[in-house]
């Protein structure tokens, strides 16, 4: 009877309750309503432990009646005036990043086994791992982390200003724009295109001419040969260079998804320099570039100063940096065919089929432009 009456009223007021009765009113909410909503419960004293528990967010207030409903809560505000950005500003944006994150994560994974899986149909199931075993292990660490995590962290779609100004931006989390079933299609369509892209595009040009002299030794430094030098590569040289493909297109998609690349911006103007740089998608993605790369030659030093010569990377890096022009024209080619594709499935999506975030983005981003015109 009383959830009868109270669902057909806007907001209802509970008074004179114990604190059982609160947690209660509350048990009865996430039971009865359908779809299941996700319930908040904030409040200030012991009376509100109870319902704090059972509520799926909990906020307690620090004040005058101690400390017990911010010791049982998930979040603790000094005041009752900060929920408003805490749900609006801080709660969506970081909705939208581990939304991003856990997209991120699960495409560059993917994208790592389904070239073996693509490797493996091109070489009879024979076993035979396209990847030395010690760079797969560590995909994870150097593998174009770096802008992911940052991106995690620092991303933000709408200025703060405007979503106070537009508190109807906030409808995006509970109706899961970030994650929805066709952000997921789409992150898993576009990964299946860049794997087969990246090896598909590779594989031909990396099996050509595999003992010919390769223009940068034979050219720089003016070698002549009738017989190659058989630098073309091997199965290390050939998996190494397509996992390097593999991150610079990981890399590069960061850049695309990157809501604010605001490299320019200066001091004093917006929201201010220190609170832009930690999104400076530029620097992060040529640090994350640049640490890979590092990291092959300390790979190669390892061979080469502690095992031993039978350890085989030792030949890979100079072949894969220094010797193969192939290489570098490919580390151009495939990755901006590959992210070609990417921004043109998320433009033909944002003009045809866009989310309401996108479409204040958009407001946002002019209205921007009116205020501080070029």
């Amino acid at each position: 009877m009383l959830f009868a009456v109270a669902s057909c009223c806007e907001s209802v007021i509970a008074c004179r309750v114990s604190p059982i009765q609160k947690a209660l009113l509350l048990k009865m909410v996430r039971k009865y309503v359908a779809p299941t909503p996700t319930t908040l419960a904030i409040g200030d004293g012991a009376n509100d432990v109870g319902m704090i528990q059972e509520a799926h967010i909990g906020i307690g207030i620090s004040g005058l009646e101690g400390q017990q409903a911010v010791n049982a809560s998930d979040f603790a505000i000094a005041q009752f005036r900060f929920l408003e950005p805490l749900l609006l500003i801080h709660g969506r944006w970081n909705f939208m990043r581990m939304s991003k994150a856990v997209l991120f994560f699960f495409y560059k994974n993917a994208a790592l086994v389904g070239s073996i899986i693509v490797f493996s149909s091109q070489s009879l199931h024979s076993g035979n791992p396209l990847y030395d075993s010690w760079i797969i292990a560590v995909f994870n660490f150097v593998g174009a982390s770096l802008p992911v995590v940052f991106m995690a962290i620092f991303d933000r779609d709408l200025p703060r200003e405007y979503i106070l100004q537009n508190p109807e931006v906030y409808k995006s989390g509970p109706c899961n724009e970030y994650l929805s079933v066709r952000m997921t299609l789409r992150w898993a369509f576009i990964t299946i295109i860049q794997v087969l892209v990246i090896y598909h595009f590779s594989a031909p040009a990396l099996q050509l001419g595999g003992g010919a002299t390769s223009a940068f030794k034979g050219l720089m430094g003016n070698f002549d040969r009738e017989v190659g030098d058989g630098e073309g590569g091997d199965m290390k040289v050939f998996g190494t260079t397509i996992y390097s493909q593999l991150i610079f297109v990981v890399t590069m998609k960061s850049l695309i998804h990157g809501e604010f690349p605001t490299f320019t911006c200066r001091r004093g103007k917006g929201e201010g320099w220190p609170h832009r740089l930690g999104y400076t998608w530029i620097g992060v993605s040529w640090f994350s570039i640049i640490f890979y790369i590092w990291f092959l030659y300390m790979y190669m030093l390892i061979g080469r100063r502690g095992v031993g010569t039978f350890f085989s990377f030792i030949y890979v890096t100079p072949h894969v940096l220094n010797m193969r022009s192939i290489t570098w024209m490919v580390s151009i080619l495939v990755p901006t065919i590959a992210c070609i594709l990417d921004v043109a499935g998320k433009l033909y999506s944002n003009l045809y089929y866009p989310t309401q975030s996108q479409i204040h983005a958009e407001i946002a981003a002019k209205e921007g432009t009116q205020k501080n015109p070029a």
